[in-house]
């Protein structure tokens, strides 16, 4: 618990200074950190959806694959109303795939909710034959209510080191590039919900 506090809270500041302007698109802009050991983004986009559903959508591990298409296995092991365990597989382009246990949690600064996430792998099943274990992967996300609370100003960081023997430049540019797909999965998803869909039930954890 202590250690994740501890990795958290400096990516809730999202201060850019150090980074550079990276990309961006439909509205997302993406910054890194040019100067990290791991790939190391910042991005900030708005979503036509109160910060409440943002975080279901963030929240709704068992549907990740329906955000981004880099998922290829979500599985949550454990969810109670403080924190959820899940384990992913990642499937991505060129390297072999990867795996990770994460633990996630959320709360609220001000009037803007919070949810961020960290590798817990001793939670979750051993590493498989053919599939790269992550140690370093981190995210918090800071959703800021817009237009009276029916919208929202999401900012982003994570933190990600792919592992194995592949080096950082490779995979780095199109970290950066996903997060705007990242985005736009989100708004999706969160349209559904707002417009009374079977989403629009689903992982409804937090209150």
């Amino acid at each position: 618990m202590l250690r994740l506090l501890v990795l958290a809270l400096p990516l809730l500041a999202a201060d850019v200074r150090g980074f550079k302007h990276v990309g961006g698109k439909d509205g997302v802009e993406v910054f890194r950190n040019m100067a990290s050991r791991v790939i190391d983004l910042y991005a900030e986009g708005d979503i036509a959806a109160p910060p409440s559903v943002v975080r279901d959508v963030l929240l709704d591990y068992d549907n990740a694959s329906k955000v981004t298409d880099h998922v290829a296995e979500s599985r949550v092991i454990e969810k109670n109303d403080h924190e959820i365990i899940v384990y992913q597989r990642l499937k991505l382009p060129v390297i072999t795939d990867r795996d990770v246990t994460l633990r996630a949690t959320w709360g609220q600064r001000g009037q803007a909710l919070t949810m961020q996430y960290a590798v817990d792998n001793s939670r979750g099943p051993a590493p498989r034959d053919g599939i790269v274990r992550l140690s370093t992967l981190q995210g918090t996300w800071l959703l800021e209510p817009t237009r009276g609370g029916a919208a929202t100003h999401a900012r982003y960081r994570v933190q990600i080191d792919l592992a194995g023997s592949v080096p950082k430049w490779m995979v780095s540019g199109g970290a950066a590039k996903n997060i705007p797909k990242l985005f736009d999965g989100m708004r999706k998803q969160a349209a559904l919900r707002l417009q009374g869909t079977p989403e629009a039930t689903r992982s409804r954890v937090v209150r």
